[in-house]
């Protein structure tokens, strides 16, 4: 996976946390591997579609999901409820789409988010590609993003670009 692939969603996470909650993020060292390996509580994923395929997961403990939408919403937030899914769902939603308007040369579309709670599951990655987890601690609390990204060969880009185009 190249870095220049990743970048945009670690910038898209320390922007959205300075500029929407206040709260500065600290990265810590990515993790490569070739399955999902984390089952937090909460995650909200992102599909992304067009010149390049992918996941993108926003990963969160209760927690930290509590205090970061509580933080979105300006109250206290006790327990997980459709406010929690909804704001988690916002967040990834916010995330990959700054991180979209990072990419040059690609034309992307976003999937709608989809949030999933508990630990009954694993995340498959897109064929050959692997999974990119790049852990985050906050005053919020802890947190990770996971991306699986490819970009679609040469000879789709045109198909790609052009699907994209017409479904605006």
């Amino acid at each position: 996976m190249k870095v220049e692939n990743i970048n945009p969603f670690v910038e898209s996470v320390a922007e959205t946390f300075e500029n929407m909650l206040d709260c500065t993020v600290v990265t810590k060292d990515p993790v490569v591997d070739k399955e999902d390996q984390g089952n937090p509580d909460i995650i909200g994923l992102i599909g992304l579609s067009g010149t390049a395929q992918g996941i993108v997961a926003l990963k969160l403990p209760v927690k930290t999901a509590l205090a970061v939408v509580g933080k979105m919403a300006g109250m206290e937030i006790r327990g997980v409820d459709s406010s929690i899914i909804d704001g988690v769902g916002e967040l990834v939603n916010i995330i990959a789409g700054n991180a979209k308007s990072k990419f040059e040369g690609h034309a992307i579309a976003l999937s709608l988010p989809t949030v999933v709670r508990g630990s009954i599951y694993r995340m498959t990655n897109l064929g050959d590609t692997v999974w990119l987890t790049i852990p985050f601690e906050s005053a919020l609390g802890g947190f990770s993003l996971s991306v699986s990204f490819k970009a679609v060969e040469q000879s789709s880009k045109k198909e790609a670009v052009h699907a994209s185009v017409s479904s605006r």
